[in-house]
């Protein structure tokens, strides 16, 4: 069994290299919907399903009403700035791999230094209020092994420095105050702790660990009044993480019985009570909960990268709430405690957009009509909302498939507009100057409830979700030369012209060694996605095939082999921040290649590449 898990865990470090980690869905065994990557998403029986425990529908009620949340990142890490743990320890324990910046007597000595003059739990919650948000989850241990409470576990804790108080019991009396939902997050992983070791959790050190963790839950669920959610993060990644590691089972019911009622994500093997996507939105799905953690910044906690603008959080929020997901947003307090004046405002922008349409927002689920292109909806009775992103091409919006008729169309709290409905096919006129900068929100009233999921006719691509962009390469240039011109571009390289049709090549190269080609488009752009349809006929021809990326033409990095005899590959590009991958690389030059000791042609119907 221990050389099975580590044999499971090299897997998974080596899958974090080679595709996204984008999201953790858990899932029954007879589930129909795709699984692709299928290491995002842990199987269970039916056996081990109805044998778990888990919250109610009405303790799960207020969540799924809910919609929005604070995620408050904050630990040593902030001293530098730096991404959590992921930019601060050298030391990462098996089956994490790599290693920080700084050793450990380095970054553990930064506590002396933790002051939080400007901290203030009260004005924390306002804004969380001002933007919206219903509930916040405040981090209590990173994987950096430090408690941001006073545990009698460790002297390794926030009441041993200069700040001197409880910052956990700051954050939930607060809350507590001011009638906000209130959630700790607590990693499972702890690169500090002197037993931990999850890759042999049978050993006498790692079930040392798995009872001071136990002890650690009961302090938290114990004295820090009503909890309302438990946000677990060894998500479980292919066999990575397993709940044997943790003893979740039993861990998890003792929560339930310390906190009656409350909530706990997947993040422990056993399959809990909500999904977690991560750094972007997830899929439609209805019949189970589910929330979208992402960052403000370019990092969980404070750092001076851009924050994302009012009309990037609202798109965001509204594609999520549309898919009848959640929000969780990450933030978190400077060193000195005081939070980020542009960070603050652009919750606030997006929070006065959360205000106007409040009616819109809280309390409905997602559909009837699922997200697309145009934006998406929700519902709730007879009244639906409409969420579009941009306002359509003649300002007009036609939508079909809804079965009871429209009474009335109306921009949400404002004016009635044109509408005309032929059977279960929708025109919707939005008359010029009514729209919203940043997301127009229309409202139907209906003769009936809006019960009905309205899919979409065709299969969807992976790259139809808003995070992708949209086609890239619709301006750029191809150029195929042979194996011998790759090592100098000045060699006269054949440029194709043709087969250019709304950012999609065709081309096929001569029979040669490793022949190749190169897609040029024209700048540095955020290269998000690449969608490749190999010619018919040419079935032997769908292996050896790699992708790599440049931003100057000669130097290369490889991101994709063919690994699988497909007739398209859908290869998503993304980058490592803080333990997971998110959508995009710099580069201005897309490589395509076979990789073969003998000569050969490549022969493609179509690539496109996706970004922004």
């Amino acid at each position: 069994m221990k050389n099975t898990i580590r044999f499971l865990c090299a897997i998974a470090a080596l899958l974090t290299i080679a595709r996204p980690l984008h999201a953790q869905w858990s899932v029954i065994e007879d589930d129909p919907r795709p699984r692709n990557p299928a290491f995002l998403f842990e199987v269970f029986s039916k056996e081990a399903w109805s044998q778990s425990n888990f919250a109610t529908p009405g303790e799960l009620q207020w969540f799924r009403d809910a919609k929005y949340g604070m995620f408050v990142h904050f630990g040593l890490s902030t001293f530098k700035n730096a991404e959590l743990s992921w930019g601060v320890c050298q030391v990462r324990k098996a089956p994490d791999t790599g290693a920080g910046p700084y050793p450990t007597s380095e970054w553990t000595a930064w506590k002396d230094e933790l002051r939080l003059p400007d901290f203030d739990a009260k004005q924390l919650v306002q804004y969380a209020r001002d933007a919206g948000m219903k509930y916040i989850v405040v981090i209590a241990k990173h994987h950096d092994g430090f408690h941001m409470w006073d545990t009698k576990l460790s002297d390794f804790k926030i009441t041993k420095t200069p700040y001197g108080k409880d910052f956990l019991k700051e954050v939930a009396d607060a809350c507590h105050q001011a009638g906000m939902k209130f959630g700790i997050y607590y990693s499972q992983r702890d690169w500090h702790h002197p037993d931990y070791d999850p890759t042999n959790w049978k050993g006498e050190r790692h079930q040392r660990y798995i009872r001071y963790q136990k002890d650690a839950l009961r302090e938290l669920c114990t004295n820090y009044g009503k909890v309302d959610i438990i946000w677990f993060d060894a998500v479980y990644w292919g066999g990575m993480f397993t709940a044997e590691m943790w003893d979740a089972e039993n861990l998890t019911r003792m929560i339930r019985k310390l906190q009656p009622g409350v909530i706990i994500n997947n993040r422990t093997s056993v399959p809990g009570d909500f999904d977690t996507p991560e750094q972007r939105v997830g899929m439609f799905q209805n019949h189970r909960p589910w929330e979208s953690c992402m960052c403000l910044c370019k990092t969980w906690s404070y750092s001076d990268t851009p924050a994302k603008s009012s009309k990037q959080l609202v798109d965001t929020f509204a594609g999520t709430l549309c898919g009848d997901g959640n929000v969780l947003l990450s933030w978190g307090p400077k060193w000195s405690g005081a939070f980020d004046a542009g960070q603050i405002a652009s919750l606030a922008g997006a929070g006065a957009w959360m205000k106007k349409n409040a009616g819109a927002i809280y309390g409905t689920r997602g559909g009837p009509w699922m997200p697309t292109q145009w934006g998406g909806s929700v519902f709730r009775d007879k009244s639906v909302y409409l969420f579009l992103k941009t306002i359509p091409e003649g300002r007009e919006l036609k939508l079909g498939g809804l079965k009871p008729n429209v009474l009335k169309a109306r921009i949400h709290g404002g004016t009635d507009i044109p509408f005309k409905q032929t059977g279960d096919l929708l025109d919707i006129t939005i008359p010029a100057g009514l729209e919203d900068p940043l997301c127009t929100v229309i409202e139907l009233t209906l003769d009936a409830p809006a019960a009905d999921i309205i899919r979409p006719k065709k299969a969807k691509s992976l790259f139809d979700a808003p995070e992708y962009g949209g086609v890239i390469s619709d301006k750029a240039t191809l150029t195929i030369s042979s194996a011998s011109q790759w090592d100098n571009q000045a060699d006269h390289p054949r440029l194709f012209t043709g087969g250019l049709t709304g950012g999609q090549f065709a081309f096929h190269t001569g029979s040669e060694v490793n022949p190749s080609a190169i897609i040029d488009l024209g700048d540095k752009r955020s290269v998000r996605g690449i969608f490749i349809q190999n010619r018919e006929g040419y079935p032997e021809r769908r292996t050896g095939v790699a992708v790599s990326l440049s931003t100057d033409g000669r130097k290369w990095t490889q991101i994709w082999t063919a690994s699988d005899r497909l007739d398209t590959w859908e290869i998503p590009v993304t980058s490592f921040v803080a333990g997971a991958h998110i959508p995009g690389k710099e580069a201005r030059y897309v490589k395509i290649e076979r990789r073969l000791e003998k000569p050969d042609a490549l022969h493609l119907q179509t690539v496109k590449i996706y970004g922004q």
